[in-house]
């Protein structure tokens, strides 16, 4: 990537004033879930539980306003998905004694966050690259359920849809090469989102 950003000239671009750009990507890593696991593997070796989830994956819109400028929109998406089983003791007041049973969990985690983006092109003397450095700011949601034996019990652990903050940023650099005249592949490393993302991108 260092290479295309260096390589300035005065040939034709990959994009310019009134393009658009549509970009799906699939990004790594997907912090909750390697945490999760992570924390269990080293408590119990991982006995009986899972960790899962998606992404984070997302859709990208971009509008070229000028040669070097573009804005547009930015969807991030990802989940976390925590399974186990746990042995609950139970007591009886009627009786005076106390019963096991063991109750299935799932814990899932849902995050959304939809930014709106501005990038800045750089001057590349191709028409088959395009690189730029952007910055994006907008929402962040979470949304939380947990079961019990299928059973959805989210009102009583208080996290329901708990978000430390409301916001978020997103700094990025970010690379496309168009092996046809529209259709072309995408490359984002950044901070705030996915560390690292790829996937395919469309020019109208």
């Amino acid at each position: 990537m260092s290479a295309v950003l260096i390589s300035f000239g005065s040939g034709a671009q990959a994009l310019m004033q009134g393009n658009f750009v549509v970009d799906a990507y699939y990004g790594f890593p997907n912090f909750g879930r390697s945490f999760s696991q992570s924390v269990e593997d080293a408590n119990t070796g991982g006995n009986n539980f899972k960790a899962g989830g998606i992404g984070p994956a997302g859709l990208r819109l971009e509008y070229m306003i000028a040669d070097r400028v573009g804005i547009g929109a930015d969807v991030i998406y990802n989940s976390n998905i925590i399974k186990f089983s746990a042995v609950d003791s139970t007591y009886n007041g009627t009786t005076d004694t106390w019963s096991t049973q063991t109750n299935e969990y799932e814990y899932i985690m849902q995050r959304v966050r939809a930014q709106v983006r501005l990038n800045y092109h750089f001057d590349i003397a191709s028409p088959d690259f395009d690189s730029y450095i952007g910055v994006g700011a907008g929402t962040n949601n979470r949304f939380r359920k947990t079961l019990e034996n299928g059973v959805d019990i989210t009102e009583n652990d208080g996290l329901a849809n708990f978000t430390l903050l409301p916001f978020s940023m997103r700094f990025a650099l970010g690379a496309r090469y168009y092996f046809s005249q529209n259709v072309g592949l995408n490359m984002e490393i950044g901070l705030g989102g996915p560390v690292i993302s790829a996937g395919l991108s469309i020019k109208l």
